[in-house]
């Protein structure tokens, strides 16, 4: 352990400290800080206080949200800890894996996660599945007798097995050469480490936003200084104040602190719904994918095989599988009832299956454990016969013997006491299975298996091939006598063949129909798989893929294909089958030089390039590597495809709720402007002080933006087209909207101001102050939807309690011993007339244009 160190993969993570100092590197917080800067040099020490809790608020907020997922994470990986059994002094004993060392022997059985590389000693029946170092989904069948040159590829490696991968069949025995970062997955793992990570499309949309805004804001600064300068009536140096004081005043402060609240809450959000957000700003990137490349096996799919179609002589049965309950039923959907036919398959297939597969029945539920195909021929006829007919089965035939499955006969058998005589049970390769066959089941009876019956059940077994499903036939034969030195290939020969079944991962519950939602909302679903061409387009086609109009590429067309070649037809593929994770990063890299925003889902440390490289990686919570789910920005807790499309509902919904909190601040904020700037103009003074505008901008106008940010999901949400990628949160239509409406908000409270001037200085600015505060209720109600009339939109139960608050702090400061902090008075009841008009008109102007199809 001294000389080689701890045998665990060295996944380089964020630090806290980092964590939280990326929440303060977009370009508005660096104004804002500016901000702080200036407030307290022109002695505003209460606004740079103000100002600088928002910043820090702003930045606690996403530090907390993302170190919660990060500890998640790290819980899993607690869990996660397996043991490993090594041969130490003689001794087999059991060890930590982490705990492994070069030498160590190691002892592989089914079903067990190999620790280290290592070189194979002795092998029997050994299969491994290698997917999450190779990404190829079938299992390698391993030997120890094979001597390889060392250049030969990882996964062509038969005498080796390899950290990370897992026993599916048979055992072995290894010697450790490998450890940790040694390991071919530690040696991925450190190469990830130089993929540069893409920044989030929110992280870019918001430092785009502060650049824009950060402009105007000098832009207006400069017009105040030279329009102050001019008028004479202020000299340069005070000019200049004035125009930075009313740069600070017209920046949103409370923004940050608000947008982040809202992806956080969404992430809240999404975790409750199995998606696991590990950096904030994803929640909304993936509201803005275009394509979504999905793998199949345990993602569109339940990742277990299982039987759904069996074929006898002369009748095609279906599984049909009820969603509550469990139960499952045979349809006879082709040819003639043949169930005695039927219950003799199931039979045979439960004693049969027994020695290599171990079932457990928990309440209804049936779980099994063992070779997959195998596990699925097992499962059917556990939960058709039930335990009663289970029991039935092992009581009529006990097994007296098997022959395990080995790649050169194709088959496995099993001999088992049948009264006086014996019985042997066989499966494998159906038309293997066939051509030892000299006679067929049929109606409980036998017929004789002519060269007719040869050929149609060869091209019955052909068309189960060709739509994607894994086959297995099974067969039988009767005996007098049986001896343990029997030949298998005597006792496997002059068959009954009985049927064959047909063996797919089914697609999960709801996918088909998130599939439809997706194109919907025009969003593409690519599905990227290892599997064979055949398999991946029968599943692309069950789940509604359309694979008749797409291309279907596979892994080695790819590599014939030069990047261009890849990229001028990238977006009519709809199926990539046989393909590696390298594949895929090749994949991102093509639909991302297309103009596509992509997000890419992976398990394997191989996936981690292509993850990192994806508009948003989305790692697998279950069978996830930690590799992969270090470098993704969402982990599904659930695997399950669903679970991306209601990520995305959730993440275009956030993005609106973004949107409409700036819409509200950003036109409130003109509105202040308006009437600073228009005071200047009409040679009047000041009608706004800058703690009434510090006050309004993070007080009275947070709680309805964040009641803007819960705002409900509009009914057309999955209906529209993914946003353009060049589509900001400030356009130029938006910018002529800001003005136009600020100079409404800014326009009345100048005429308030200025009706009242004449007859108290202070009795003015506290109107105008307040003003302002009643004209944001108008402005809260219209910011719900952009283009939709308010009366079309589900209700936002939040609005009405922000609205009050607002109302209520702005009470305490107008009638509390707070009114000399802010230097106003108590307005008189009547005047409350005139600021109750201020809302109505500010409704009626903005749902006029709705109405008239004005949209901004």
């Amino acid at each position: 352990m001294r000389e080689f160190g701890r045998n665990v993969i060295e996944v380089r993570r964020v630090s806290p400290l980092r964590m939280l100092l990326r929440q303060f590197s977009n370009f508005l917080i660096g104004i804002l800080l500016v901000a702080t800067a200036i407030s307290a040099v022109l002695g505003e020490v209460v606004d740079a206080i103000a100002i600088g809790i928002i910043v820090v608020v702003m930045g606690v907020m996403g530090f907390a949200q993302e170190y919660k997922a990060e500890r998640i994470m790290e819980t899993l990986r607690q869990f996660a800890i397996p043991k490993s059994k090594v041969l130490r002094s003689g001794r087999i004993v059991e060890v930590d894996s982490a705990e492994v060392v070069p030498g160590d022997v190691v002892i592989l059985r089914e079903g067990d996660l190999v620790p280290a590389d290592g070189r194979l000693v002795e092998a029997e029946d050994l299969e491994v599945d290698e997917s999450p170092l190779t990404g190829e989904s079938t299992p390698v069948e391993k030997s120890p007798d094979v001597v390889l040159p060392p250049e030969t590829p990882v996964s062509d490696r038969v005498n080796m097995v390899f950290r990370g991968t897992m026993v599916v069949r048979g055992r072995g025995k290894a010697v450790v050469t490998a450890t940790g970062m040694s390991t071919e997955l530690g040696k991925i793992a450190r190469a990830v480490s130089e993929v540069k990570e893409e920044r989030t499309p929110l992280e870019r949309e918001l430092d785009r936003f502060g650049k824009r805004i950060g402009v105007v804001i000098l832009v207006i600064a400069g017009i105040v200084f030279a329009t102050s300068v001019f008028e004479g009536y202020l000299d340069i140096l005070e000019s200049f104040m004035t125009a930075v004081a009313l740069a600070v005043a017209a920046i949103p402060e409370g923004l940050p602190a608000i947008a982040t609240a809202v992806l956080a809450i969404g992430a809240h959000r999404m975790a409750e719904k199995n998606a696991l957000v590990r950096r904030l700003a994803a929640v909304e990137a993936l509201g803005s994918v275009d394509v979504i490349c999905s793998d199949k096996t345990g993602t569109i799919t339940k990742g277990e095989m299982a039987v759904k179609v069996v074929k006898l002589l002369n009748s095609t049965y279906e599984v049909r599988e009820h969603l509550k309950g469990g139960r499952v039923d045979l349809v006879l959907v082709g040819g003639e009832k043949a169930d005695d036919t039927l219950k003799k398959l199931l039979k045979f297939l439960v004693v049969h299956t027994a020695p290599d597969v171990e079932v457990k029945h928990q309440n209804e539920k049936i779980a099994a454990r063992g070779p997959p195909t195998e596990v699925a021929a097992a499962v059917l006829a556990h939960r058709i016969l039930g335990r009663e007919g289970v029991d039935t089965a092992f009581k009529e035939l006990e097994l007296v013997d098997i022959n395990p499955f080995d790649r050169f006969r194709k088959r496995k058998s099993t001999v088992h006491s049948y009264g006086n005589s014996y019985l042997v049970i066989v499966s494998g390769a159906p038309e293997v299975l066939l051509k030892n066959s000299t006679k067929m089941s049929l109606c409980g009876g036998e017929v004789p298996l002519t060269e007719e019956l040869y050929a149609r059940t060869m091209r019955e077994i052909d068309e189960l091939a060709s739509a994607g499903y894994r086959t297995l036939g099974v067969a039988y034969r009767v005996l007098t006598e049986y001896t343990e030195d029997s030949n298998p290939e005597d006792i496997e020969r002059d068959l009954t063949f009985l049927g064959v079944l047909g063996i797919i991962d089914p697609p999960r519950e709801g996918v088909r129909e998130a599939i439809e939602a997706a194109r919907r909302a025009g969003i593409k679903v690519v599905m990227v798989t290892g599997d064979h061409k055949l398999t991946a387009t029968a599943v692309a086609r069950m789940v509604g893929i359309d694979v008749d109009r797409g291309l279907v590429v596979e892994g080695r067309e790819l590599d014939s294909m030069s990047d261009e070649e890849l990229v001028k037809i990238v977006d009519r593929v709809s199926v990539f089958a046989r393909v590696t994770p390298e594949h895929k990063a090749r994949i991102v890299r093509a639909l991302k030089r297309r103009g596509y925003r992509v997000a890419m889902t992976g398990d394997g440390v191989n996936d981690a390039p292509a993850l990192k490289m994806a508009d948003v990686g989305v790692a697998m919570g279950i069978k996830g590597t930690d590799v992969a789910k270090e470098v993704s920005q969402l982990v599904l807790l659930d695997d399950n495809f669903v679970t991306i499309v209601e990520a995305i509902r959730e993440g275009r919904t956030i993005f609106e709720n973004l949107k409409k909190p700036i819409n509200y601040l950003l036109t409130c904020n003109f509105g202040e402007v308006t009437a600073l700037f228009g005071s200047q103009l009409l040679f009047l003074p000041p009608p706004l002080k800058p703690i009434h505008l510090l006050w309004v901008n993070v007080t009275t106008d947070a709680l309805p933006a964040i009641a803007l940010g819960l705002e409900p999901a509009e009914p057309d949400i999955m209906s529209r087209p993914p946003r353009s990628p060049n589509e900001g949160f400030i356009t130029k239509r938006k910018m002529a909207y800001y003005l136009v409406m600020g100079s409404i908000v800014g326009g009345l409270t100048l005429a308030i101001y200025w009706r009242f001037l004449g007859v108290s200085y202070e009795l003015a600015q506290t109107l105008a102050f307040t003003a302002l505060v009643t004209s944001e209720f108008g402005r809260a109600i219209v910011s719900r939807s952009e283009n939709t009339p308010i009366w079309r939109i589900p209700w936002n139960k939040w609005i009405v309690p922000a609205l009050l608050g607002s109302l209520v702090l702005q009470l305490i400061v107008l009638y509390t011993p707070l009114s000399s902090v802010f230097k106003v008075v108590p307005i008189p009841t009547h005047l409350w007339l005139y600021l109750a008009t201020i809302p109505p008109i500010i409704v009626l102007v903005d749902e006029t244009r709705k109405l008239l199809r004005l949209k901004i």
